[in-house]
């Protein structure tokens, strides 16, 4: 394993350790600075946000999971995983939305259910939406059928209908991970949008965040 690498490793890993701490202390999410390199700064946000959702989950564990029916709010967890940014005509980026049990451990099988996913301002989804499970120990499993998303004429609107199940058998453990293809439009305001919103059947929504930087070029 390169230096580079290891380090990498070890940033995520300090990430996770501290984030899982500050929501075991019931700290506030302390939204650590990335600079869009891939690097050590990167990892280490992205490791302290998969951490903080895990001390979540330990903190609310007690409190008994509600079955709820199609009408009533679905007894789930969802949030962004990690930061995004993109510059107006460059490649574009992904943007992950992740789906848990409050304690990730409780089986859910909770049926079709609709998906909404409004794009941060300044930015719009170019329709690809990839589906997997991911573990606590960072590892993926499970052979997922494909996502059929449609997007709005404006671009701010992803929506699809899919099969949320998690913890029923050994391939849909933990959580279930949405990767969006996402890309920054003309003209829009550089810096940080945090108007976006996820929303999947009836679990409470979360914030999408985006960033639209300059393009280098």
């Amino acid at each position: 394993m390169t230096t580079d690498v290891q380090t990498k490793k070890d940033a995520y890993k300090r990430g996770e350790e501290q984030g899982r701490a500050d929501a075991l202390a019931g700290k506030p999410y302390a939204d650590p600075p990335r600079d869009g390199a891939r690097g050590e700064k990167d990892h280490y946000a992205n490791g302290y946000d998969w951490g903080y959702e895990q001390g979540r989950a330990q903190n609310e564990q007690g409190q008994p999971p509600v079955r709820e029916d199609q009408d009533q709010k679905l007894d789930l967890v969802v949030w962004q995983e990690g930061g995004v940014e993109d510059a107006p005509g460059g490649l574009g980026t992904t943007l992950n939305v992740c789906v848990r049990t409050p304690n990730w451990s409780e089986t859910v099988d909770a049926g079709e259910r609709e998906h909404v996913f409004t794009a941060p301002t300044g930015f719009r989804w170019n329709g690809t939406v990839g589906a997997q499970y991911k573990r606590m120990n960072q590892t993926t499993g499970g052979s997922l059928p494909p996502v059929r998303a449609e997007v709005s004429d404006d671009g701010r609107t992803l929506t699809f209908t899919y099969h949320v199940h998690l913890n029923t058998s050994d391939q849909d453990k933990d959580c279930i991970v949405y990767t969006c293809g996402l890309e920054a439009v003309d003209g829009a305001p550089l810096g940080r949008h945090t108007d976006g919103v996820a929303q999947v059947g009836t679990a409470p929504p979360a914030k999408l965040k985006a960033e639209v930087i300059e393009d280098e070029d």
